[in-house]
């Protein structure tokens, strides 16, 4: 269909013409308000529906001074994990009566904040940010202009924005104590390539590499920046024993993966390969990874009370790591 040939928007003038009322009435019988007679608001609704007529959500919210929606950005949308994060919180949203607009700034800093400027522009009632590049100056004077949420990231308590992560800590405990008890005698962590390196890429590097510490084991580190086969290769050829590889997320546990196979490397005798997300990639049966659940739908629910709770909510959550463990780490049984 032509843009000529689609019809514009029905008002609730056009409404308020064809049922013969006030634009008012019309109005008033919309939101089952309003003293008229029965005949009248089926009039006015009767007409509402032949027209197609649907309410502007945008100009209620600014006539009303409160917003109904709820806005997340997420910095790019290949990760199946950032897909399990926004059905999560459409969810929460809507069972709180919200409604949730979720907008992509490809991990950009010209594209994040025009992307910004987008999102204060609705006025929302709340915004989440998952992965965020934005400095902790940008996101204290953000927090100025919207109720505001992070995720994933640790912010200096004085910058008083509240957090919402993965406890980064538990789940290197987790990933590193598996593979250990499944025999492999050397680990290495797969950090994302630096187009793809959000901030808690780092931390979430540092956490496995003390917990391997911890526990008496050496933990290097690869690059995505170039070829994952290369890297791996390399890796395997740093040491005799079989190597337990941790990647970031699953996407890059799927680069491991086809890497190995791709050099005649046995899995899991040889090599382990473990990841963070728990998403659909993990649970094919092609690939099977053992990965770690980041239970989406807990950070999203402590998200979302935070950015419609009271100003004095805790400010800081963290949520417990679970490691699913499947066939791509299992030499034991």
């Amino acid at each position: 269909m032509s843009r000529s040939a689609r019809r514009t928007p029905a008002t609730q003038q056009d409404v308020a013409d064809a049922a013969g009322v006030s634009r008012g009435l019309v109005s008033l019988a919309l939101k089952g308000e309003g003293r008229m007679s029965e005949e009248t608001r089926h009039r006015v609704l009767d007409a509402a529906r032949a027209l197609g007529y649907r309410t502007n959500a945008a100009a209620a919210e600014l006539a009303a001074r409160h917003s109904n929606r709820v806005a997340i950005v997420v910095p790019y949308l290949d990760n199946p994990f950032f897909d399990l994060l926004l059905r999560a919180l459409r969810r929460r949203a809507r069972q709180s009566g919200y409604t949730l607009v979720a907008f992509l700034s490809d991990l950009e800093d010209q594209a994040e904040h025009s992307t910004i400027d987008d999102v204060l522009s609705l006025r929302p009632a709340g915004l989440i940010l998952p992965g965020t590049t934005l400095s902790v100056d940008e996101l204290v004077d953000l927090a100025r202009h919207v109720p505001l949420c992070v995720v994933d990231r640790t912010l200096p308590r004085k910058a008083g924005i509240p957090t919402v992560r993965l406890d980064e800590a538990h789940a290197a405990r987790l990933s590193v104590t598996h593979l250990k008890e499944q025999g492999y005698e050397r680990l290495a962590f797969l950090s994302p390539a630096k187009e793809r390196h959000e901030p808690v890429a780092l931390e979430r590097l540092e956490a496995n590499r003390a917990e391997a510490a911890r526990q008496g084991l050496v933990l290097t580190e690869m690059s995505a920046d170039g070829e994952v086969r290369e890297a791996l290769a390399a890796a395997m050829g740093q040491g005799d024993g079989p190597l337990g590889v941790i990647a970031y997320n699953d996407l890059l546990a799927i680069d491991v993966v086809a890497a190995g196979l791709a050099l005649g490397v046995s899995i899991p005798e040889e090599l382990g390969v473990s990841s963070y997300d728990n998403s659909a990639l993990a649970e094919r049966s092609e690939l099977h990874v053992t990965s770690i659940n980041q239970h989406p739908e807990q950070l999203m629910a402590y998200a979302l009370s935070v950015v419609l709770g009271p100003e004095d909510a805790p400010a800081d959550r963290t949520v417990p790591a679970g490691l699913i463990a499947r066939g791509s780490t299992t030499r034991r049984g």
